[in-house]
């Protein structure tokens, strides 16, 4: 769970940061887009690297 969290901080921080970047290169409000896009990728990124580091881990 420990590695987890690591890992998904790295990746929370990446989305949250080129996300709104992206969203304005595009002609869109960065902070409309912001929160619930990068809640929904943050919690589905999360949800797939803890699975695969208990897989991996595990050796399932």
């Amino acid at each position: 769970v420990c590695l987890t969290l690591v890992v998904e901080l790295f990746f929370a921080k990446l989305v949250g940061c080129t996300l709104p970047m992206f969203a304005d290169k595009l002609g869109f409000d960065p902070a409309v887009m912001a929160s619930p896009f990068i809640t929904t990728i943050v919690d589905a990124l999360s949800l797939m690297i803890y699975f695969t580091l208990a897989t991996r881990i595990l050796g399932l």
